[in-house]
């Protein structure tokens, strides 16, 4: 948002597409020289998984460019307040498509999420219809992509973050690169675009973005889709400050109560979160050498279990060759 509003640079597919070629060369760099054991580089992924990864790339294209583009039309205090509501399309995703069960202090946390998001939106003086539409679907795919990369990292091959996102961010980038020649070739004749300090920013932002994948993607791993998206929720209170800060943004006093609502439901869901850890680790104790099934809920059933690091769904009647292949069965329609 500052570098569209310091220098006039109104190309979000462009600054998208400049953080996956970064993404892919910092990756590459990591697996061929960092990340090599005895000199020899890890093998790749086998084709099914890199189906799955190009699928994941496509809902991340969708999420990133919707993003980036609301914010032509909205603030950025805004375009928070309604990403806030990214739990609660995760988990409702995860019912759907994982088959997976919550308890009901959970469904509760993320309905005080929703409302404090209608509030925001109700009470927003830069309200935009555009803009409103393209966060709230990027905000659906951002969710749907936490599930797809939950699945990757934690089943069948376990990728790890930095794998994950180098194969991810090839296809990412001829996706967008594509979009840009479509969309925003206009860029190539702007006498704006070839201002040094802006190309300057744009490569810091887009080193940034690798490692913020990175984080995002080992956050994944070792906790869960939903408590990835509502940690995600505690940088709107200092995003709305730096927005107004910065922007000078006017800021409703009704979006402040929603975002005080919000915040309240990450409060409630973290409180959840710890309790069911507690109680996943009591009957781990206490059930000998049972502790993976600790948070099974019956023969068939599912329920997540918090101190698993692979957040796998616990089940007598799932094999791991089912594991492998469960991200196939989410079918992307293009």
């Amino acid at each position: 948002k500052w570098i569209f509003h310091r220098f006039g640079f109104r190309y979000p597919g462009v600054l998208t597409c400049l953080h996956m070629l970064a993404c892919a060369l910092l990756g590459w760099f990591a697996l061929t020289f960092v990340m090599t054991s005895g000199g020899v580089r890890r093998p790749r992924p086998s084709r099914q998984t890199l189906a799955s990864v190009r699928r994941l790339s496509f809902v991340f294209v969708l999420s990133v460019a919707t993003g980036n583009a609301a914010l032509k039309h909205i603030h950025v205090s805004f375009a928070q307040s309604i990403g806030a509501t990214a739990p609660l399309w995760t988990v409702v995703l995860s019912v759907l498509l994982l088959r997976k069960r919550y308890p009901i202090r959970v469904y509760v946390s993320l309905l005080l999420v929703c409302i404090g998001m209608v509030l925001c939106t109700t009470g927003e003086v830069n309200f935009n219809w555009i803009g409103f539409l393209a966060v709230l679907f990027a905000t659906i795919t951002r969710a749907l992509k936490s599930i797809l990369q939950g699945v990757l990292l934690s089943e069948g091959e376990r990728l790890d973050s930095i794998t994950l996102l180098y194969e991810m961010s090839k296809p990412a980038a001829v996706l967008l690169a594509i979009w840009v020649l479509l969309m925003e070739r206009e860029v190539l004749y702007d006498p704006r675009a070839y201002n040094r300090s802006l190309w300057l920013c744009l490569l810091l932002s887009a080193v940034i973005s690798f490692f913020l994948n990175v984080s995002q993607f080992l956050v994944t791993k070792h906790t869960s889709a939903v408590t990835l998206q509502v940690l995600g929720n505690i940088k709107v209170v200092m995003l709305i400050a730096l927005s107004v800060a910065i922007f000078k943004n006017e800021v409703s006093s009704q979006s402040i109560t929603g975002v005080a609502l919000s915040l309240s439901g990450v409060a409630l869901y973290n409180a959840e979160n710890r309790r069911r850890r507690g109680g996943s680790s009591t009957a781990s104790k206490g059930g000998g050498g049972n502790s993976g099934n600790s948070g099974s809920t019956g023969s068939t059933g599912t329920y997540i279990s918090s101190s698993s690091s692979t957040n796998t769904i616990s089940s007598s009647s799932t094999s791991s060759s089912t594991n492998s292949s469960r991200i196939s069965s989410i079918s992307i329609e293009s």
